[in-house]
């Protein structure tokens, strides 16, 4: 797989390569700054999430935001995707600018833990912290998710090796 090379790229290339990573959304945000209402990554103060992110992709801004970490943040909890006026699909939007920062190597180090944490059980987040908040909040501690099912942790851990971060050699 070509590394993308976005310093080379023009505005309309980078909005072509978000939307050929899985953001097809990208053209239909209009600035509402709703999926920055709901977005823990805003709330947490990252400087790059949501509207800002897209509104620097949708102008040509990429050579500044390629190696900022705040898109290794999102927990892709997918409020952001339920509240888009405009079925912008944020979420998909953050992915699929992380894989173009996964082809380019610019990958923060804050997210190896979770990267690793999901290649070996099937889910990012895994502390001790996150099972106690899950119970105070009424939820079982571990997440019904691929957690627990084996087949679904071998898919996982499938893609993750064979794909770009794998050629990291992180796994």
């Amino acid at each position: 797989m070509a590394a993308l090379n976005l310093s080379k790229m023009s505005q309309e290339e980078v909005i072509q390569a978000v939307i050929d990573h899985g953001g097809a959304g990208i053209t239909k945000c209009i600035q509402c700054n709703a999926c920055a209402s709901v977005c823990p990554v805003a709330k947490a103060g990252f400087s790059l999430y949501g509207r800002l992110l897209f509104r620097k992709l949708q102008t040509g801004h990429y050579e500044e935001i390629i190696e900022d970490a705040s898109s290794w943040a999102c927990q892709a909890c997918n409020r952001c995707t339920e509240i888009c006026p405009r079925d912008a699909r944020p979420f998909d939007i953050v992915f699929a600018f992380r894989r173009m920062q996964a082809e380019e190597l610019a990958i923060s180090t804050s997210a190896f833990t979770p990267l690793m944490s999901l290649h070996a059980t099937g889910h990012a987040v895994t502390s001790e912290a996150s099972k106690k908040l899950r119970q105070q909040v009424g939820l079982d501690s571990q997440p019904a998710t691929s957690i627990e099912d084996e087949q679904a942790q071998k898919e996982i851990q499938t893609l993750l090796e064979n794909g770009p971060m794998g050629e990291l050699g992180i796994f």
